[in-house]
């Protein structure tokens, strides 16, 4: 048991890894974290643009545009961020998705 204990550990935290906490990233992990959620909420224009009555070579532009946002939208929230408010951001979502995976209870 102490083994998977450890391996489990060793997974969680890299050794080169640096601790950011939210007050040292600042406004910028809130702006990075907003972009990316709006590059997937982008994709609920969508059916609009299918539905409009545009020229069908700037509806598919168009949809191509709407539909490479969460790409293009988590390219420049690490841009904005920064590598350590990147890496914090990475390091919250897992810890998350690890608890609700293995049935702990929530923080």
């Amino acid at each position: 048991m102490a083994q998977v204990k450890d391996r489990k550990q060793g997974i969680v935290q890299t050794a080169s890894e640096e601790e950011f906490t939210p007050e040292q990233i600042g406004w910028r992990f809130t702006l990075g974290t907003l972009l990316i959620f709006g590059g997937y909420a982008a994709w609920l224009l969508l059916p609009f643009v299918i539905a409009s009555d545009l020229t069908p070579s700037v509806k598919a532009a168009l949809s191509g545009l709407i539909g490479a946002t969460p790409f293009l939208s988590k390219v420049v929230a690490v841009i904005v961020m920064g590598r350590p408010a990147y890496q914090f951001l990475k390091r919250t979502v897992f810890k998350r998705l690890r608890r609700r995976w293995s049935g702990s209870p929530a923080e």
